[in-house]
């Protein structure tokens, strides 16, 4: 009888992670092009690095991610707050006063935010709900995660300043911000989960433990393209369609997300668990049918297993490795502890 090679644990790998990305080259000049004019997700890569906003194309993928979302009333939605944090910089033009004051109006009550700040989401830190990794959703309920929430700051410095050096930046289970300070020369790793605060680089070492490896081949604390940040946020749309087995429009999504990026490490990888589980679910069919195989179906089960190894392996070749329950313990662990150190401040104010 047949054997199958990769077990049941590969099939349903990754899940619930986040993609990863290498270094890439930004150009001189940002120019984004924010009109929206019926565009869907498919159009992106018709869209230079120069030209995109990020914007624009997170509300655009809410819209591939649910049909009847409004595009244009939330595109003004979020000029309208950049016209407010405008106002409260009063002319001021340093990187840093620029990058202060989205801080202040995304994370500080005030008359800007009607006193509603925008705050991270305690209760799904990891985003396992796919709507909630959506830039809708959180301009919605102002309850964001480590998807979410740098994707809003990202947004938001572009319509201020869309060439102040601001990029996302990957980590295992996570994505926050990085600012080049064009006036002081300085670098700030800027960590929107926990209200704008710096963050350094071995801190995300130490707490999710990043490898040397990985950091070299530039799938962990690189800076992002703006290509490469839209190929992330693609990620629910892939996941809906995988977790509801459909594996045509899923594969679709990983396709186009290699597209903007070949060495998209949540693309590669969940492509080869796609083919794993395809492979998985004919050879258990089989079983279930207690009968043998015929040589077809051995041949077509075989390229299923060829094609997951070939993902895979490239995924190895990064440096990627699976995200193991520690390191997602150890994650929980201190949003647990953000969470309790929120609610008795509440307690204490009250």
């Amino acid at each position: 009888m047949y054997s199958y090679k990769y077990p049941l644990l590969l099939i349903f790998l990754l899940l619930g992670s986040f993609c990863l990305f290498p270094k890439s080259k930004f150009p001189e000049k940002y120019t984004p092009v924010r009109e929206y004019s019926g565009q869907t997700i498919w159009d992106v890569v018709n869209v230079s690095e120069e030209n995109i906003d990020i914007g624009l194309w997170a509300l655009i993928i809410a819209k591939e991610y649910n049909a009847i979302f409004d595009i244009k009333k939330n595109l003004k939605k979020l000029d309208e707050m950049a016209a407010e944090i405008n106002e409260m910089l009063a002319g001021r033009t340093k990187d840093l006063e620029k990058m202060l004051m989205i801080k202040t109006f995304l994370y500080e009550p005030g008359i800007w935010n009607n006193q509603r700040p925008f705050t991270y989401d305690l209760d799904d830190p990891l985003g396992n709900q796919l709507e909630n990794q959506l830039l809708s959703t959180y301009m919605t309920s102002r309850k964001g995660n480590c998807v979410s929430m740098p994707t809003m700051f990202i947004a938001l410095m572009e319509r201020i300043d869309p060439n102040v050096p601001f990029r996302a930046v990957r980590a295992p289970l996570h994505l926050f911000c990085r600012v080049y300070d064009r006036q002081t020369g300085d670098v700030w790793n800027v960590e929107t989960t926990n209200g704008g605060h710096p963050a350094r680089n071995q801190w995300y070492v130490e707490t999710l433990s990043i490898s040397q490896e990985s950091i070299e081949s530039g799938i962990y604390l690189a800076d992002m393209s703006k290509r490469e940040l839209i190929a992330d946020l693609i990620q629910p749309l892939m996941l809906r369609a995988r977790l509801a087995k459909d594996y045509e429009s899923a594969f679709k999504y990983a396709d186009l997300a290699l597209q903007l990026n070949p060495e998209a490490i949540y693309a590669l990888v969940n492509k080869g668990a796609m083919y794993a589980q395809i492979g998985y679910e004919a050879f258990e069919k089989i079983k279930v049918e207690n009968r043998d195989i015929t040589p077809q179906e051995k041949e077509k089960i075989a390229w299923y297993d060829k094609q997951a190894g070939k993902y895979i392996e490239k995924a190895l070749k990064l440096a990627w490795k699976p995200e193991t329950k520690e390191q997602q313990e150890d994650y929980l662990k201190t949003v647990r502890g953000q969470k309790n150190e929120t609610e008795q401040h509440f307690l204490d104010q009250n």
